[in-house]
């Protein structure tokens, strides 16, 4: 913060290169316009510090302290890298290297184009510029620039940036991108950014014969800077020269000379002591023997014939920035005594040649090193005093390039700077040493506390461990009460409640048991009638097989038997055939006409044979034809006997269901349409009126006629899924239980139950763990009791038994697999209803479906309007009447239909018979004709013929017996292959109904044994329930002796329990013991989840449920009783590890440790803070001192190429600071001309050149030095005289650009030269010098007693 305002001009340069933003009014008034700038320079005006501001426009203002604050940006960070250190930066290195002050102070004038807000600081640069308005006159102590008479013209608008133009090109090596004309003005440009670099820039006009030189003059006359106002100084500044006075010193025998406070030019001829004068500063200034060049001892410096010597030194001690002026006055005396001997002494003298008065302890030669720093004055560096000797050899040879590079940073401080900050590091590296020392004690001490602490929370927790101990035993006295009455409670409600229940459930099963083996004995008794029928069946029909099988082998050897027949009576038939032939074939060779006569006569015979034979067989196929028809004719009546059956039988189950139906009807019409009608309970209900008084409470049911749905569409569910315990009843007691299944028996109300139940118990909270998942509803929730009193009972009952809560409704098959296989209601719900009533269901890994086909829709009970119900059964009733009434009428259709086929069958038959008769006549004509011979002609004459006549009657006779056997053999086998066809037929077909009948049989004998081994299960497990019945009420009759002994037993318990400590306290410790369980149990599962991957699997509800498991079961008398051991261990070992009982004493001693280790940190803190601060001070020393570097190193390679320019030179350096080495890169000539080399090593320049690169060299860097003062030995050596009068020119003209500083320059030249280049400088600049800026002094060769030049 700028709340301090600097005293010394010192101070004041802090602030160079900062910016600044200020407000200017035009003359009319009007609207502000504001401009940056920045502060260049802190000069002196009537004793007060002031601050130039270079604004963008190029103008120039100096102002005071109190309006820099105003107007100041950024006060706490320099505005631009070319500053040294911020505020805060210096402050910290004040305080690290004990308050003096460390790195070099900025430039005198901020005139390096590498540091211009253009370049680092974006910002508006061209505000008030460039626009239409005439410039504003700024208020305030301005010096003002004529631009139009400088710049000819120039439009001052124009590209205010043109510095970082000239850095763009400084980064690249100056002798092959700087252009071939217009090269001072890019120097120049370096040098003072504010310059605008305008395009066709015009040159002074000057005369043609004035020659190129003061064109080039023109040209490099720095635009802007206005020396009309130079005042000279009478009184030199502090640190400056004001005179030298030396006693038998080298060649001088007594000298003393004056200096002037601007220029001083020492001009003398070589032998005239010009070069011992600057020893003699040297020697006065501290610099031993050696460094001066001029001898290796003290001694060597002392005139030949004398023992001793004497130099001073006066300096100027002025103004606020002189050094101690209350001891010292206006000016300081140094006086060094020397001797021949090699020792010497000094002096201070103050301004009036006495001997300074300095404070006790203090060393002359401590003052003087510390004025002399004051003063920043270093003879031994070269930009401070340069020997002529050191002139000659700067550039010798390319081997002092580390000689040049230590000039560099000596000259610009920037060693010391190092230094300062290589102490500075070393100081922090001992500060952090210290702090690791701290930091350790601080541990020491925190380690003890921490020792302490742990054993005093030792003896804590055993106080800890006593608490829990004395809330351990309330827990265990309480949770023996509890725990007891717990028992007593579940005693007396399975004495009172669970007991009777149990009973009632034993009896109800036993009961159904009973009823299920009557219901067995009913189907053996069936079973055994079927299959003794079925076995009378089978004997009768075996045998009737083995008939059948013998007809089938009989038939089979008839038909083998007609076989053989007709083979016989074949071959006969043939043996006749072929005789007859032959005797044929005889007669026909005989033409006798009695021949043809028989011939004709046995032709004729044969032909009625014929004739018969095809009547025969036409017969034989109207017998087939009409048997055929009776098959046919049997078949049909068969048909219609089985269809009569059958529709006989539909009638009779059709009947028996309409009787059903009429009798559901009358049943609700005996009790007026109520719906206990529905479930058969209307004489139940009578008898249970009638016995009210006999019961404690009125029985609840049936249950089906207190129940409805919330949707229609799952009264098919409910059905199926409940209909099972539609018919029970609830009851109070078991004595309730038993006159209840009395009237039952009475009246006949069968597969029903009486179930004890409290009737004062809440109805049971369902947990979500136990109702289906993902929005399936469960069958309870569909459920209504309207019945308030009956609602609880009936609806834990069907969670009991049914579990209702857990069956989940579907609505179509593919919900129901979806929760059957895909567990999607949860892994829980193991069972799902459908709409039509199909279960789904899942048990392990089987998963099946049953399928709903028994119950109807119209069955459903559970129907809200009975009259619907009553409705439903009338339309049930009606369709099965019509049903009957169509089988009553197709049982006539089939008795008319069975009427014609046996009639037709009768009919059938008698055409068979009729049709077999005509075959047995035909066939008895065809005997007698085929018996018959005809009458043959008597061959008297000729008996050969006669005999073959009677052969031949003879063979027909034989040959019509022939026919009719085989004919016969053909009946009688076609007869057998017909009965031996039958035969196997009827076989095998009383062979597959015996097949058929024998599986028939073995099924019934299955059912039979089946019936048999479930009625065996049956009797076990009804003596099973009666002898559990029993010993349910032997055990509850023990259970109720076991309730007073526990109530006995509650009451010691309880009293002793009172005597630890309250009830309301005991809970409370219960509670508490409760919580220290389940901590400890979470602590032990969380341990082990880290070793059991199975464990560590488990899901976060699972792991939920496992510790209340784990947490009940160690709340009882063992698991308290081992955590009470537990902590009595606890409280023994801490005792013993506290290794005290005096918690006391401990608590005092760790206070007292607490409060040390306290301090301790404290300190420790404080010292990490100053570290840490430190630590960042010095690494902003440290990017300052890069930043500071590398804009001297900028500054100085500008300078230096402007300077060699003048001399058409060009050249660079080249800086390496790894090495520490500075190389000079000259081209002679090369401004011009691209083609030359650059020099490196510079022995290959001639005399005049290396002067010359010698002084650009100086002054390049000489424009960052802060000597007070520079001399310079036979700078011209060498030299030419135009390069002389050029080197002179810019030697003078360089001490009028830095007119805060003391020039001495020594010659051996003619004072003319200097007088010229005066002369030069002032045309050129278009200035006039004033006599006190230069003083000459001609030295002539020393003679005795010479006194002052």
């Amino acid at each position: 913060m700028l709340d301090v305002k600097p005293q010394l001009r010192r101070e004041a340069k802090l602030y160079c290169g900062r910016k600044v933003r200020k407000a200017f009014f035009p003359d009319g008034g009007g609207k502000p316009r504001y401009f940056f700038g920045t502060v260049v320079e802190c000069p002196i005006f009537d004793g007060d510090i002031c601050y130039r501001i270079e604004y963008e426009d190029g103008d120039i203002e100096d102002i005071a302290w109190e309006e820099l604050v105003q107007i100041i940006m950024d006060p706490g960070v320099p505005a631009a890298p070319g500053a040294l250190v911020d505020a805060t930066n210096l402050a910290d290195a004040q305080g690290m290297l004990g308050g003096k002050p460390v790195g070099h102070q900025p430039p005198r004038k901020q005139t390096n184009g590498f540091a211009t807000s253009s370049l680092d600081c974006p910002g508006p640069s061209n505000v008030g510029i460039g626009t239409d308005e005439p410039p504003m006159q700024r208020q305030g102590r301005t010096r003002k620039r004529d631009l139009k008479e400088r710049d000819g013209g120039v439009d001052g608008g124009q590209d205010v940036n043109a510095g970082a133009q000239v850095r763009t090109r400084q980064c690249e090596p100056i002798f092959e991108d700087a252009p071939a004309e217009g090269d001072d003005f890019e120097a120049e440009a370096a040098e003072r950014p504010r310059k605008r670099m305008a395009m066709g820039r015009p040159v002074l006009a000057v005369a043609e014969e004035d020659g190129r030189e003061q064109a080039r003059a023109a040209m490099m006359a720095p635009e802007g800077d206005d020396f009309g106002g130079f005042a000279p100084r009478t009184v030199g500044l502090p640190g400056q020269i004001a005179k030298i006075r030396v006693e038998n010193f080298m060649c001088h025998q007594h000298f003393e000379l004056e200096f002037g406070t601007h220029v001083t030019l020492v001009s003398g001829a070589n032998g005239s002591g010009k070069s011992a004068i600057v020893q003699a500063l040297q020697v006065c200034l501290g610099v031993t023997a050696r460094n001066t060049g001029r001898g290796t001892a003290i001694a060597d410096l002392i005139r030949t014939g004398v023992d001793d010597a004497k130099v001073q030194v006066t300096l100027w001690n002025t103004g606020e920035d002189a050094f101690m002026p209350s001891i010292f006055g206006d000016r300081i005396t140094v006086e060094r005594h020397l001797k021949r001997t090699g020792t010497s002494s000094y002096t201070l003298l103050d301004a009036r040649g006495r001997k300074a008065a300095l404070d006790r302890g203090e060393k002359v030669k401590e003052v003087l090193d510390r004025m002399l720093d004051y003063f920043t004055v270093d003879a031994n560096n070269a930009l401070t005093i340069i020997t002529q000797d050191k002139s000659r050899s700067l550039l010798s040879d390319k081997s002092n390039a580390r000689d040049k590079y230590e000039m560099f940073m000596a000259g610009t401080l920037l060693d010391k700077v190092q230094e300062d900050l290589k102490v500075a590091n070393a100081q922090v590296c001992a500060m952090l040493k210290n702090f690791e020392e701290i930091l350790t004690r601080y541990k020491a001490e925190k380690q003890e506390e921490l020792q302490l602490s742990s054993k005093v929370e030792k003896l804590r927790s055993a106080d800890k461990f006593l608490q829990d101990r004395e809330m351990l035993e309330g827990a265990i006295a309480w949770r023996a009460v509890q725990q007891m009455e717990d028992r007593v409670a579940a005693a007396k409600a399975a004495a009172e409640i669970h007991g009777p229940e149990l009973v009632s459930l034993y009896e109800c099963h036993a009961d159904a048991i009973a009823r299920a083996k009557q219901d067995l004995l009913d189907r053996q008794t069936e079973l055994a009638v079927e299959l003794e029928r079925h076995t009378k069946i089978m004997e009768n029909n075996t045998s009737h097989v083995q008939g059948l099988l013998k007809a089938e082998k009989n038939s089979r050897i008839n038909m083998d038997r007609a076989k053989r027949s007709k083979a016989a009576a074949q071959a006969s038939l043939e043996t006749l055939q072929n005789f007859k032939k032959i005797l044929d074939d005889q007669l026909a060779q005989d033409s006798n006409d009695k021949a043809a006569e028989a011939r004709r006569l046995v032709e004729e015979h044969q032909k009625q044979i014929t004739e018969k034979q095809a009547n025969v067989q036409k017969a034989v196929e109207d017998v087939t034809a009409a048997l055929q028809a009776l098959e046919d004719a049997r078949a049909k009546v068969e048909a219609l006997t089985k269809q009569d059956a059958a529709c006989r039988d539909m009638i009779h189950r059709t009947a028996t269901n309409v009787a059903e139906f009429q009798r559901q009807l009358r049943g609700l019409g005996a009790e007026q349409d109520n719906l206990l009608g529905i479930f058969h309970a209307v004489d139940l209900n009578r008898l249970i009126h009638q016995n009210i008084r006999r019961f404690r409470q009125r029985p609840i049911g049936p249950l089906g006629a207190l129940l409805t749905v919330t949707d229609g569409k799952w009264l098919l569910a409910t059905e199926v899924a409940l209909g099972f315990y539609f018919r029970d009843y609830l009851v109070s007691c078991t004595a309730d239980a038993e006159l209840l299944r009395d009237l039952m028996r009475q009246a006949g109300y069968q597969r029903a139950s009486a179930v004890t139940a409290c009737f004062d118990a809440p109805m049971h909270r369902i947990p979500a763990s136990r109702r289906p998942a993902n929005g399936f509803t469960p069958l309870l929730d569909i459920l209504i009791v309207h019945d308030t009193a009956a609602r609880a009972p009936v609806m834990n009952y069907l969670v009991d038994k049914a579990h209702v809560e857990s069956v989940a409704l579907v609505e179509n098959g593919r919900q129901g697999n979806s929760v059957n296989h895909d567990c999607s209601a949860g892994q829980h719900i193991t069972a799902a209803i459908s709409m039509d009533g199909d279960w789904y269901r899942r048990k392990g890994g089987l998963r099946w479906v049953d399928r709903n086909g028994r119950v109807k829709r119209q069955h459903c009970r559970l129907i809200a309007d009975l009259s619907e119900y009553k409705a439903a059964l009338e339309r049930d009733l009606e369709q099965t009447e019509l049903q009957l009434g169509a089988y009553h009428e197709d049982l006539a259709h089939l008795t008319v239909q069975l009427r014609h086929a046996r009639a037709w069958e009768a009919k059938c038959a008698a055409d068979w018979k009729m049709a077999n008769g005509l075959k047995n006549r035909v066939n008895t004509e065809l005997h007698r004709l085929m018996m018959q011979t005809p009458e043959m002609p008597r061959f008297e004459d000729d008996e050969e013929a006669g005999t073959m006549l009677t052969q031949l009657a003879s063979i027909q006779h034989e040959l019509a017996s022939s026919q009719i056997q085989l004919q016969t053999a053909e009946e009688a086998l076609a007869l057998a292959e017909q009965s031996h066809g039958q035969a196997v037929k009827q076989a095998k077909e009383e062979q597959t109904r015996i097949q058929e009948q024998m599986a028939e049989g073995k099924r019934l004998r299955e059912q039979q044994m089946e019936a048999v081994s479930k009625l065996a299960e049956l009797d076990g497990r009804h003596s099973a329930a009666v002898s559990s019945r029993e010993q349910v009420r032997t055990n509850l009759a023990k259970l109720r002796r076991g309730v007073e002994v526990a109530e006995a037993r509650l009451q010691q318990v309880l009293t002793a329990a009172k005597q630890v400590c309250s009830r309301s306290m005991g809970e409370r410790a219960v509670q508490l013991a409760r919580e220290f369980v389940s901590e400890a149990v979470r602590k032990k599962l969380a341990s082990k989840q880290q070793r059991d991957r199975q464990l560590a699997a488990m899901g976060e509800e699972e792991l939920r449920r496992m510790h209340m498991r784990t947490v009940e079961a160690s709340m009882d008398y063992a698991g308290l009783e081992k955590q009470l051991a537990i902590v009595n261990s606890n409280i023994a070992k801490a005792a013993a590890e506290a290794g005290s009982n005096d918690l006391q004493e401990l608590e005092i001693r760790l206070a007292a440790q607490s409060k040390t280790a306290a301090t301790r940190y404290r300190a420790y803190k404080r010292m990490e803070e100053m570290m840490q601060r430190f630590q960042t001070s010095y690494a902003n020393q440290m990017q300052s001192f890069e930043r500071l570097r590398t804009s001297l190193m900028d500054i100085t390679q500008a300078k230096f190429a402007k300077y060699l320019r003048r001399r058409d030179h060009d050249g660079k350096l080249e800086f390496n600071h790894m090495e520490r080495t500075l190389k000079l890169l000259v081209r002679p000539k090369g401004k011009n001309n691209r083609d030359v080399q650059a020099v490196e090593d510079l022995k290959q320049l001639s005399g005049g050149e290396r002067s010359f690169t010698t002084v650009a060299l100086l002054l390049a860097i000489g424009e960052n030095t802060e000597s007070p003062f520079r001399c310079n030995d036979e700078f011209d050596v060498f030299m030419d005289d135009v390069n002389r009068r050029v080197a002179t020119e810019t030697l003078l003209e360089f001490a009028m650009e830095h007119s805060m500083f003391q020039y001495i320059f020594l010659t051996p030249q003619e004072i003319a030269t200097v007088e010229d280049a005066r002369q030069q400088l002032m045309k050129r600049r278009r200035i006039q010098l004033p006599p006190a800026f230069l003083r000459t002094v001609k030295m002539h060769p020393p003679r005795p007693n010479a006194v002052q030049a």
